[in-house]
């Protein structure tokens, strides 16, 4: 089953009512207040991805972000996540791509919550970290943005 044949009783499960995708397919859920995860399928590959803003980018140190890089080569420190920078919003966003494939509810449970998992712990390593770094990266600069288009839908 797909992501979207699932999403309802995933939805009712949780105790929130019958969810249903906006217009581009998307959703976003709001895990204990503090962690919005938006769920993204792409009909083109046949994959579901999940993200969620971890940390202020501008408020971290070159060191962090080069820790950032190393733990998410091929996902080995990530559970098969990787970060990115959104531009716009100057956050770091951890994401994930999935095959669009889940064999019910109890399966996406699960790859939520072990991404929730991930959310979580990244958070509480990157959020309160002071900005002591003198040599900020500039994210100000005119080029101009590609990749997704952040969207999340109100919870």
């Amino acid at each position: 089953m797909k992501f979207e044949d699932v999403l309802g009783d995933f939805s009712e499960k949780l105790g929130i009512g019958r969810l249903e995708p906006d217009a581009d397919g998307s959703v976003a859920l709001l895990f204990d207040d503090l962690h919005e995860i938006t769920f993204t399928p792409d009909a083109d590959d046949g994959s579901l991805l999940m993200y969620c803003e971890i940390a202020d980018a501008a408020r971290l140190e070159k060191e962090d972000l080069e820790r950032l890089l190393k733990v998410s080569l091929l996902g080995a420190e990530t559970g098969g996540a990787a970060f990115g920078i959104h531009k716009p919003l100057r956050k770091i966003v951890l994401w994930k791509r999935y095959d669009n494939s889940f064999s019910g509810v109890t399966d996406l449970e699960n790859r939520v919550n072990a991404f929730l998992a991930q959310v979580i712990f990244w958070k509480e390593h990157l959020e309160d970290r002071p900005s002591e770094n003198k040599e900020a990266l500039n994210f100000a600069s005119g080029t101009p943005e590609s990749g997704f288009g952040y969207q999340a839908m109100p919870v």
